[in-house]
């Protein structure tokens, strides 16, 4: 083994350090690959094992390039392996950029292990794109796959670690971390979000009637209803016990009060197990006098009125 084979994998190996935090670990991924590859700009993407979240390409750029058009193309490609939904670029980057390329070569390197993307990396280059030791470049690629597949796994630590293990959605302390970042979110853009809250009727007596196991199937198959029914963009969080937690950026009362009537039909026509099942839902809208434990406060109130006049039924 010579030395330059030696130096790229005591580099790589060394990367490893870094796989809890995104920016060093890309900082130094940058470092390294720029070292083998030549660019005017360097993608690189992380996979996460949570589809809610956010696809962001990484650009580490020496020239001006249309980064809008980089970050669309990168992520048509990125969605031959999975679905993608809300994606974002941020520029990386430590020289000015004086000097603007209207076109360039790409080579896209998507990383794959045991059929799942971990992530990909994008070489742009105002010249062809052109492989000097294709045998270097394969250990090279085969490198950053470890690195890569570390990463995920780290991802998929962290993912397991906000999910409820019954029902399969975002835990609790998700919830508290994500109502105040909506909140803040809100605040800073002069944007909207509605927050949902849905409580399964008579679930004590389900459980007293029927057994914890047909409640627990209950909880299941009412979570995966939400899933299915609501936008792929609107948060869904198991608050505790039978009561979930519904956050939805960019959307007034008005408009969350339509997918909340689809959703509660969707559950009162649904069988379970030859059995109906209901649910109450309390809305909840941002504004800017409040607070997110007055949302939270409110969106509870509209549940209490809803199960107050009747159960199975939208307040807001």
């Amino acid at each position: 083994m010579d030395n330059k084979v030696v130096s790229i994998i005591n580099e790589f190996r060394g990367l490893s350090a870094f796989i809890n935090n995104d920016i060093i670990l890309l900082e130094n991924l940058y470092e390294v690959l720029a070292k083998y590859f030549r660019f005017d700009c360097l993608g690189i993407f992380f996979n996460s094992p949570d589809t809610k979240h956010d696809n962001n390409l990484y650009l580490c750029a020496k020239k001006k390039i249309d980064f809008e058009n980089i970050n669309n193309i990168f992520f048509d490609k990125v969605s031959e392996y999975k679905q993608v939904l809300r994606t974002k670029y941020h520029l990386i980057h430590k020289a000015p950029l004086d000097n603007e390329v209207e076109n360039c070569s790409e080579l896209f390197i998507p990383l794959l292990w045991d059929g799942v993307i971990l992530g990909a990396i994008g070489v742009y280059y105002s010249d062809e794109v052109i492989i000097d030791d294709a045998e270097l470049f394969n250990f090279i690629i085969e490198e950053c796959l470890r690195v890569f597949k570390l990463k995920y796994m780290f991802s998929e630590q962290v993912y397991n670690s906000a999910i409820d293990g019954l029902t399969g959605l975002y835990n609790r302390h998700q919830f508290d971390i994500a109502i105040e970042r909506e909140f803040n979110r809100a605040e800073r853009y002069k944007t909207n979000f509605s927050l949902l809250m849905l409580d399964i009727d008579y679930f004590k007596s389900i459980n007293d009637t029927f057994g914890h196991t047909f409640g627990d199937y209950v909880l299941k198959e009412v979570s995966q209803i939400i899933n299915k029914t609501l936008r792929k963009t609107d948060i869904i969080y198991r608050y505790g016990g039978e009561e979930i937690a519904i956050i939805m950026s960019e959307t007034s009362s008005e408009n969350a009060n339509l997918p909340a009537e689809k959703l509660r039909k969707e559950i009162e026509n649904h069988s379970f197990n030859n059995r109906n099942v209901t649910v109450s839902i309390g809305i909840a809208n941002y504004n800017k006098q409040s607070t997110p434990k007055d949302i939270i406060e409110q969106a509870d109130r509209m549940l209490y009125k809803a199960k107050q006049t009747g159960r199975n039924r939208v307040c807001f």
